[in-house]
């Protein structure tokens, strides 16, 4: 773009504010959000959901757990019924 008169140039120069001003707005944005991300209890909270993982891996803990208990509970109602020697 080139620039002929005063008129132009001061359109080029609120142009450029503008998408200063908008850079800047984005720049808090980010700024906020990685603070945001540093402080501690979400440092927490993140470390402790990569630990558990995805909801799948929730999933298949469930069920192990899930089966280890009836697992036990199937042994001790088993014993229970075997007659002692």
């Amino acid at each position: 773009m080139k620039i002929r008169n005063v008129e132009e140039l001061r359109e080029a120069i609120r142009e450029l504010e503008h998408q200063s001003y908008i850079d800047e707005q984005q720049m808090r944005r980010r700024v906020t959000g990685i603070r945001d991300k540093l402080k501690p209890i979400n440092i927490a909270k993140n470390l402790f959901s990569q630990v558990i993982g995805a909801s799948n891996t929730k999933t298949n803990i469930f069920r192990m757990a899930a089966g280890f208990a009836t697992s036990f509970l199937v042994k001790k109602f088993l014993k229970k019924g075997v007659p002692a020697k």
